[in-house]
């Protein structure tokens, strides 16, 4: 009879991880596409502070991730960075409903800046965050919520639906190359040391 090979404590943590890291940018594109629908449609007060409370917990779970393994400080500093975008995208969709495009457009370029400064932020934070990729990643997450939001609000419904299908797919590559990073990043700081043997003396 064949034996399975148990896993070991420390093994089932860096699984759980990555398992954290995946579901995050998910989380993120299901909760804005939330508050896309609840705010165009003109929903319940109190529903749309539920999903805006919704949206902030993933910055909480994310800077949670960041805290465990790059400190207090870089977790503080991503919180402000990643809030900002989303209340970013939460400003955008409030302007773009109430129909002020001129507001709508400045937001767009803040969103884009801080696209750009997260991928630096997270590319210096681990080296296993490569920040091309980095960068990439945020951009075309970017394009695609721009994207989904803007055939949201001009009633493409269809066309909405299929790039939040999409979203939600790109969501989970991001997730994986993220907790690809920590996982490499823990296995590499996980290892023992290689002993230095010292140099004899003839």
């Amino acid at each position: 009879m064949l034996k399975c090979k148990p896993i070991s404590t420390k093994q089932q943590d860096i699984d759980n991880i990555v398992f954290r890291g995946r579901v995050l940018w998910r989380n993120l594109s299901a909760w804005l596409n939330r508050y896309l629908i609840v705010k165009t449609l003109k929903a319940d007060a109190e529903l749309e502070a539920v999903v805006i409370d919704r949206l902030h917990s993933v910055t909480g779970n994310f800077t949670d991730l960041i805290r465990t393994f790059f400190g207090d400080k870089a977790a503080d500093d991503y919180t402000i960075l990643l809030s900002n975008y989303i209340n970013l995208f939460i400003d955008l969709i409030n302007a773009l409903v109430e129909g002020n495009s001129r507001v709508a457009d400045e937001i767009v370029k803040q969103i884009y800046q801080n696209a750009g400064e997260s991928a630096e932020f997270l590319s210096n934070l681990n080296p296993y965050w490569d920040k091309n990729t980095m960068e990439n990643y945020n951009i075309n997450f970017t394009n695609m919520t721009l994207n989904e939001i803007n055939s949201f609000i001009s009633k493409k419904y269809k066309d909405s639906f299929n790039i939040y299908e999409r979203l939600i797919s790109y969501s989970s590559s991001i997730g994986d190359f993220m907790a690809q990073g920590i996982k490499d990043y823990l296995i590499y700081n996980l290892q023992k040391p290689t002993p230095v043997i010292p140099p004899t003396i003839e």
